[in-house]
């Protein structure tokens, strides 16, 4: 079964919508902290609520990634099917990176529904200039969003409780990515760790995007570097955590 084959599957599977919580995540989620800007745009009198609405969709996208990838490996393992994949020819790295792709790509659902509740029942204008810049930002910000989840996929099967993990790091990671505020705003002990994040370039990338900015060039660019670097990170890590499954046969190696 070739990669192409695989992300499809993935992706129908997905797109059947048979999780609720991802139904949450992706329909409602967007609706109600829209909800929560348009009533503070009342009291504030703000105008401006174009990065409010892109702040929206990126919350979304990134909830969505955190609980669909960060689980990927974890669910598997649960349901069984872990067995049958580290006996399948296919590579375990293989079928975790269509599975992350698959979910990005998805995420993508969430931030056009925010678009889309936020200017026709909300009224918000979105302020997107170029939209051809636009969508080349937000490909690289799915890219990061792919890479992240490929680590969070490694990194959650260490914990039983996975949900729990997720939960605790939903909001500090969004704050840490520049979502609300910007990076170069934070102290300077909190700038190493936010930059070294893909999804920190690629949020910023779209944020420039968005304003039209001569640096989101420099940024996507960063992004892809960064991304890069994580992938074969992802990829050495699982690649190892198959050899040890393989080789010991047994699932209480991860």
């Amino acid at each position: 079964m070739n990669f192409v084959t695989l992300l499809l599957r993935e992706i129908k599977y997905f797109t059947n919508f048979q999780n609720k919580m991802y139904q949450f995540l992706l329909f409602f989620q967007p609706l109600l902290f829209l909800v929560i800007i348009y009533f503070l745009r009342e009291v504030r009198g703000d105008a401006e609520s174009g990065q409010f609405v892109v702040a929206t969709a990126l919350l979304s996208m990134w909830t969505y990634v955190l609980y669909s990838s960060g689980s990927a490996l974890t669910s598997l393992k649960w349901n069984e099917t872990l067995n049958l994949l580290i006996a399948a020819p296919t590579s375990l790295f293989q079928v975790i990176l269509t599975k992350t792709i698959a979910n990005s790509f998805i995420a993508l659902l969430s931030m056009i529904l925010s678009f889309i509740y936020g200017r026709f029942i909300f009224q918000f204008p979105i302020g997107i200039h170029n939209y051809a810049l636009f969508f080349i930002a937000v490909l690289v910000l799915l890219i990061s969003l792919s890479v992240v989840g490929l680590i969070l996929a490694a990194v959650f099967t260490i914990s039983e409780n996975v949900y729990s993990y997720q939960n605790l790091m939903l909001t500090p990671v969004l704050l840490l990515c520049g979502v609300f505020i910007p990076v170069d705003q934070f102290p300077s002990l909190l700038q190493p760790i936010a930059y070294a994040i893909p999804m920190t370039w690629g949020i910023q990338s779209v944020y420039q995007a968005l304003e039209m900015s001569e640096s989101v060039y420099f940024s996507m660019s960063v992004t892809l570097g960064v991304s890069f670097v994580f992938f074969i990170l992802a990829f050495l890590v699982i690649r190892k955590m198959e050899f040890v499954l393989r080789k010991s046969g047994k699932m209480g190696a991860i």
